[in-house]
């Protein structure tokens, strides 16, 4: 097998709210990248989803090179704080193109960058305008969707999505277990710093459980865009009869064909 030619690049950290990126740039040419893994982790989808994207969804293809996705490619070398790093990089277009794409299939990490982009690129005019700029530590202190105090409480899950899910854990429903199931497949868009944040302000107390539900730390904007897909979740797990079985159903709601989507995650 031929050796792959890698590109000499440069790259920085990025942050878009409190998601961390290495920002690419390729020395010959100074065009900005970013690595397919990094496109791809962030909002949870299998890192073999692009490479097979043509072959295994091809509708989904199509329409996203109408869309103007360009799908070329570089393989790009490059250093931060001095780890050396070999990756697969895309265009920012073709990123863009991307998120957008599981943005609309209702992916809660890539609604929260499409939207961070969005009020992010308003917020740098005005900036721009007045001449002024956030620091990075700022703009990750302001984009953080945890609250420092709780909301007063409000419905968030209905009894039957409770019931439902002690139904395919064969957990009852007030067992403390079951909240791993809550942080897989509803929170886990948090960023490591907005669980950090959540432990502070709302810790898990000595039986295991917190003195106030999740949902009533999150911020507004945030937990609005979150009541859809917990009706979503809970119309797939109506259809499911085991966990493993919600695991796929949900792979398949959100476009990934990848039966290991969740690995890693740590839940029996």
């Amino acid at each position: 097998m031929a050796k792959k030619n890698y590109l000499a690049a440069e790259a920085v950290e990025l942050y878009i709210g409190n998601y961390c990126f290495d920002a690419i740039r390729i020395l010959e040419t100074k065009e900005y990248r970013m690595s397919q893994n990094h496109i791809l982790e962030p909002i949870s989808i299998n890192k073999n989803w692009l490479s097979r994207l043509q072959f295994s969804l091809p509708r989904v293809y199509q329409m996203l090179i109408e869309q103007g996705l360009n799908q070329v490619t570089l393989s790009a070398e490059y250093t931060v704080k001095t780890t050396v790093t070999r990756a697969v990089t895309w265009s920012l277009k073709d990123v863009r193109i991307i998120w957008r794409y599981f943005d609309k299939q209702g992916n809660p990490e890539a609604q929260n960058l499409i939207d961070a982009l969005s009020e992010d690129s308003l917020i740098s005019r005005f900036e721009q305008v007045w001449g002024e700029s956030r620091p990075v530590e700022q703009r990750r202190v302001d984009d953080c969707r945890i609250l420092d105090t709780p909301r007063p409480w409000t419905k968030m899950f209905e009894t039957e999505f409770e019931c439902n899910l002690a139904r395919i854990t064969k957990l009852h429903k007030k067992n403390i277990r079951n909240g791993l199931y809550y942080w897989e497949f509803i929170y886990g868009w948090m960023t490591p710093e907005e669980k950090a944040k959540l432990d502070i302000v709302n810790p898990a107390l000595l039986n295991g459980r917190r003195k106030y539900k999740i949902h009533q730390m999150l911020e507004e904007g945030t937990k609005q865009r979150l009541s859809p897909h917990v009706t979503s979740i809970f119309i797939l797990m109506k259809s499911a009869n085991s966990v493993a079985e919600l695991r796929r159903l949900v792979q398949r709601q959100y476009g990934v064909d990848q039966p290991n989507l969740f690995d890693g995650w740590n839940v029996q």
